[in-house]
């Protein structure tokens, strides 16, 4: 039952190499992978801290708050920060590339929760974990590259809205657990799709995106 949390988010990335990445980029988007491997660490202990914080309240809308600082807002989060680490954003560089790198660094940073969650929830057969959460990480993935780029390049109120839409976008994910509890299946199914659909209706044009092709002269 837990093989789809640890192995859901490192398959999809693959597909995703398959079908979207250059093959020259292969090399280069499996350095980013492993950097992010590398920052997987800090930002696992980032996040148990904010949900020591932060108690879990079973059974009532607080629980959200939990999640959200136990889980989605450290995982969209953390892995931007870990990245300025190790490449410098806003580099001169071919169309694409640098969004395929960032999503090759996040898939990379949050590949291991698989495994750790499991330990986490292991003997407790939670939808949640075991089901929705693969895919809420595998949006965080997809989505949170372009917003990153977004907000880097904001300032003043700009930078204000994009800091915000992303806490209220990742706390607005954080209510499958409690829709869950609450027996409103459809409704957390639902919000699992929405995101899903949002974070490929961002990223993909800009994965896909290539180099224009020399004009024979």
């Amino acid at each position: 039952m837990h093989l789809f949390l640890i192995f859901g988010l490192p398959l999809g990335f693959l597909i995703l190499v398959l079908y979207a990445y250059p093959r020259s980029e292969f090399s280069q988007a499996r350095g980013a992978y492993l950097r992010g491997l590398a920052a997987f660490l800090p930002i696992w202990l980032i996040a148990r801290i904010l949900g020591a914080i932060v108690p879990a309240a079973y059974g009532s809308f607080l629980l959200t708050f939990h999640e959200w600082a136990d889980r989605l807002l450290p995982y969209a989060g953390l892995p931007a920060l870990a990245y300025l680490v190790f490449f410098k954003l806003g580099e001169r560089l071919p169309p694409g590339v640098e969004p395929r790198r960032l999503t090759a660094f996040y898939a990379g940073a949050l590949s291991p929760v698989g495994i750790c969650e499991t330990a986490r929830v292991w003997g407790d057969s939670s939808p949640y974990a075991l089901f929705f959460l693969p895919f809420l990480l595998a949006a965080i993935c997809l989505a949170m590259p372009k917003v990153f780029v977004r907000v880097h390049q904001a300032y003043g109120f700009g930078l204000f809205v994009e800091l915000a839409a992303v806490a209220a976008a990742s706390f607005a994910a954080s209510l499958c657990p409690f829709l869950i509890l609450a027996r409103l299946w459809p409704l957390a199914a639902l919000l699992v799709v929405v995101a899903g659909f949002w974070a490929r209706y961002l990223a993909f044009a800009d994965l896909l995106r290539r180099p224009p092709l020399p004009l024979d002269e």
